[in-house]
């Protein structure tokens, strides 16, 4: 979290004074901790909670939406409605195919057949586009780690750490603590957990291409192998809080090195760059113009069922900056890119650094140590965003920097492996 030895910069401005002014560091979540517990018909699992909220009308729109934009054809997300794919090559980038392929074969050899029936899907199902960060579980979603027994847990697990980088493995365990610390802290233990993750698996492992996911609220990845090619996006992970001051995990501090190099970046530019990035000076609720505030998604473009979502791009061109500048951006998206294998990591990387002069930076809010922000990096080959978010199980009216959402994608076509999907498929 933020050392205590840090001299932070002082709140004067009046409106984060009275949003942030009895917290004693930008990641201090305990003045927002609910004063009583959730009462205890609302510590029921995923599945009965999805069933009484559905008795809403709200909510069953919310469900239409989703059916509805799962059903339209899959395009991705364009800057202006057209498709405009880059030169993108069905190329080996080091993926962990042997360990992948491994544990994925001894995933489908431990489900019990009730849980391989919704497990198993064909590689091209339109089950891939059904993610979601919220913490549901409707009928579309299947079976997850909590309808799952031990053996079962364990193979999904070794599945995602053969997938993973093993830094991504400890941040994606670290997430998954942090869901469970959130249930412990407002009383719905049974709602919020490590195992409220919904998981599929797409195609047969070894085919040439296959892939699997697993969602749920505040992890979300989607992985897929293509010949020896790997690709995860979309990806959405999170944090309410993003800290665990207590208990055996106490000490957990996630996304910190994401909000520091991205105000490290901003600080450094020249004052007339920071300008042209910087799109809205404020996020609290009165400074955004209406609608602007998504009742799920908050200010994020590019979440859950916006697979075809129009995002222009907006902000400072980064074609603008210079060397130093351009080294703090590239430091600041490896951040977002841990998460995957080294050999797919570095091919990724490079790949968005090629597109550097074609990459759009949007910066909603302030940079200092204590203000609320939002980023978007947006280029042909890449779509990043990151957001502070108000309370959902917490109680802070404003958006805070304990509560943050990150989002990836590939962009014209890329999501779900979609286009070398499709280029394997023309090389056959």
């Amino acid at each position: 979290m933020t050392s205590p030895n840090k001299t932070l910069q002082p709140l004067t401005d009046e409106k984060l004074k009275a949003a942030f002014g009895q917290m004693a560091h930008p990641r201090d979540f305990r003045p927002f901790v609910p004063a009583q517990k959730a009462a205890p018909e609302l510590n029921s699992t995923r599945h009965q909670r999805t069933a009484e909220v559905m008795a809403a009308p709200f909510f069953q729109g919310v469900r239409a939406a989703a059916d509805q934009a799962i059903a339209e054809p899959f395009r991705g997300i364009t800057t202006d409605g057209t498709l405009r794919p880059p030169v993108r090559a069905l190329t080996p980038n080091g993926a962990p195919k042997a360990a992948m392929e491994a544990a994925a074969t001894a995933l489908i050899a431990t489900l019990r057949p009730e849980i391989a029936a919704q497990v198993l899907h064909p590689v091209d199902a339109p089950e891939w586009r059904r993610w979601h960060n919220m913490p549901m579980c409707w009928p579309q979603d299947g079976v997850g780690l909590e309808e799952m027994n031990e053996p079962e847990r364990a193979a999904v697990m070794a599945l995602l750490r053969a997938s993973v980088s093993d830094w991504g493995y400890r941040h994606l365990l670290e997430l998954m603590e942090i869901n469970r610390f959130s249930g412990v802290l407002i009383g719905r233990e049974k709602y919020l957990n490590e195992h409220c993750y919904t998981v599929g698996l797409f195609g047969t492992p070894g085919s040439g291409d296959w892939g699997w996911q697993i969602y749920g609220h505040h992890l979300c990845l989607s992985i897929r192998l293509i010949g020896e090619t790997y690709v995860m996006a979309p990806t959405l992970l999170a944090a309410e809080p993003t800290v665990v001051d207590e208990g055996q995990a106490a000490g957990i501090d996630a996304f910190l090195d994401t909000e520091q190099a991205a105000t490290a970046l901003m600080q450094a530019l020249p004052p007339a760059l920071a300008a042209k990035a910087q799109v809205a000076p404020s996020i609290l609720n009165a400074d955004l113009p209406e609608g602007r505030r998504h009742w799920s998604d908050s200010l994020h473009l590019g979440g859950a069922f916006r697979d075809n979502q129009v995002i222009p791009r907006e902000g400072l061109n980064c074609a603008e900056l210079g060397a130093e500048d351009r080294a703090r951006l590239m430091a600041l998206i490896e951040t977002f890119y841990r998460v995957q294998p080294d050999g797919p990591r570095a091919a990724r990387l490079a790949e968005i650094e090629a597109h550097l002069d074609q990459t759009h930076l949007c910066w909603m809010g302030g940079y200092d140590d204590w203000s609320p922000f939002y980023f978007r990096l947006h280029s042909p080959v890449t779509l990043i965003e990151f957001d502070h978010h108000q309370a959902v199980f917490l109680t802070n009216a404003e958006p805070a920097r304990f509560h943050v959402h990150t989002i990836t994608r590939i962009p014209e076509g890329g999501d779900y492996g979609r286009d070398l999907a499709a280029l394997k498929g023309n090389l056959e």
